[in-house]
């Protein structure tokens, strides 16, 4: 891969279109109790799959490892904030309902910036102890991605099932 294109494919490419996604899902919002609640759904995995995604990035990544992480942690901060404010923002129950989204907002925050902390934890572990960190990387990203899709499914279907009129 190109030099130039591997800085350029890096973590924030990851929140743009992770971004872009979350932004397609909230204007599909239909405005019913269902799809509001779906939205929500979305705020528990959405933060953490662009987590655990902006981390890709590391095996192509040239030059030096803590360049890239300092990269991914604070393109995932901004990220999350971004993110859980589109998804949040979409949310409306048209009456007093709407006040809990605001502890959804903290709590999806929250939750993002533990798992962005906790990977940037291990990273820097593997990194200062010289540890082959892509076979753990790969699995860790293949496992948890798929956790994180199989719920988001799970969560996605179930949300049909509920009374589109309320």
């Amino acid at each position: 891969m190109n030099r130039t294109v591997s800085y350029f494919a890096g973590p924030e490419l990851v929140w743009v279109l992770m971004l872009a996604v979350t932004a397609l899902l909230a204007a599909r919002n239909p405005g019913t109790d269902a799809g509001n609640e779906q939205l929500l759904s979305f705020g528990w995995f959405l933060p953490l799959l662009g987590v655990w995604l902006s981390f890709v990035p590391l095996f192509w990544a040239p030059g030096s490892p803590w360049w890239w992480l300092l990269r991914i942690v604070v393109g995932g901060c901004v990220g999350i904030v971004i993110l859980v404010t589109i998804l949040c923002e979409a949310v409306d129950y048209h009456d007093s309902r709407n006040s809990g989204v605001g502890s959804g907002y903290i709590v999806f925050i929250s939750l993002g910036y533990l798992a962005l902390f906790a990977s940037a934890v291990v990273a820097a572990l593997f990194f200062l102890t010289k540890w082959n960190f892509m076979p753990v990387l790969k699995w860790g990203l293949i496992v948890i991605g798929g956790l994180t899709a199989f719920f988001s499914l799970i969560f996605w279907i179930a949300s049909f099932g509920k009374n589109a009129a309320s």
